[in-house]
């Protein structure tokens, strides 16, 4: 079981939180939150620390994209950010701060992979 890793899944659909939750959990990962905005997406990352948020980029009325963005204004840079959006979307996610990027449709393979990267990082600058 992946223990101790604090992740926060946001979608203003849903389904698609599920499918993501889904994935995690067959990925062992088990401390998994969902919202379905930005706004309680902020609300919840000031109130308890996550390792992970993992948000679409086409969210509405704000977008996964403004999410990061705010996130790493808020001074909530040490929260490791995967968005999953369109292909050729990759370049804009990383110059709005976050740290992976995931293409639709969405391959449970490919995301678990992406997880296991980024969260390999946060254990390892947490050892020193």
């Amino acid at each position: 079981m992946q223990t101790g890793k604090q992740i926060l899944v946001v979608d203003d659909l849903e389904t698609a939180t599920d499918n993501v939750v889904r994935i995690l959990r067959h990925a062992n990962y088990t401390d998994i939150d969902c919202l379905h905005s930005a706004v309680s997406a902020l609300s919840a990352l000031r109130q308890k620390k996550y390792d992970l948020v993992i948000t679409d980029t086409q969210m509405k009325p704000i977008s996964g994209s403004e999410l990061t963005k705010l996130i790493r204004i808020d001074g909530l840079s040490k929260v490791k950010i995967i968005l999953i959006g369109l292909l050729g979307g990759d370049a804009e996610a990383f110059l709005d701060g976050a740290d992976a990027y995931v293409t639709k449709p969405l391959e449970p393979r490919e995301l678990k992979e992406k997880v296991a990267d980024v969260l390999f990082t946060v254990a390892r600058l947490a050892s020193g």
